[in-house]
């Protein structure tokens, strides 16, 4: 499958999952600090509908600070009513925009970690794609950028799922379902709980 279609599948599981939630889950704190559930909505489609200009105009308000760019985006979206989410959100499904500089494949990790930021407050846990999964957790083990240091996370560590045929590295052992080692690449530190090995705390220490 194309890594676009990818996208799309996992954006329109997460549009399907929206359409269900009721008012109060739609706030309830996701996994992303400060962030509810709409607010990472907002950002999902903050970023399926970002154009160039937009980003430039962004980065300036922000002092081109990224970290602050998003934050404003996604609460600014996240505020919209509910239903102009829900409709946002199925738009986006199909999208090929990217924000400069992001690949594909960087839009792919993107959802699939927002998706389970969502899901697991919410108790809503779904079986992912092992292709999916596999895709997202060779692009997180080689991340070196800010937000998501996935590289500088698993250096010295064997990483191994238990779930899928995948793993890397080399080194004390972390042992668990794909999706909470990709959770944990991520930086969350909910997920740590579902690994187990003698790596387990050198990697919470990074996360």
């Amino acid at each position: 499958m194309d890594v676009w279609d990818q996208v799309s599948a996992e954006r329109r599981e997460l549009a399907d999952l929206l359409d269900g939630l009721t008012p109060q889950q739609w706030d309830t704190a996701s996994l992303c600090t400060g962030w509810r559930v709409r607010d990472v909505v907002g950002h999902l489609i903050g970023g399926a509908e970002m154009t160039t200009g937009a980003a430039i105009l962004g980065m300036l308000k922000a002092g081109f600070r990224v970290e602050v760019m998003l934050d404003r985006e996604a609460r600014h979206i996240g505020a919209s009513d509910v239903d102009e989410l829900r409709r946002r959100m199925r738009a986006a499904v199909d999208s090929r925009r990217t924000p400069p500089g992001i690949k594909p494949v960087e839009m792919l990790v993107d959802v699939v970690v927002h998706g389970e930021d969502i899901r697991r407050p919410l108790g809503m846990m779904r079986p992912i794609p092992e292709e999916t999964l596999r895709l997202v957790a060779d692009h997180l083990k080689g991340m070196s950028q800010s937000l998501l240091p996935g590289k500088k996370r698993v250096a010295g560590l064997y990483l191994e799922a238990t779930d899928i045929d995948w793993s890397t590295g080399a080194g004390p052992d972390v042992r668990g379902p794909a999706e909470a080692l990709v959770m944990s690449m991520s930086g969350r530190k909910v997920a740590l709980a579902d690994l187990t090995g003698a790596g387990v705390d050198t990697l919470a220490s990074r996360v």
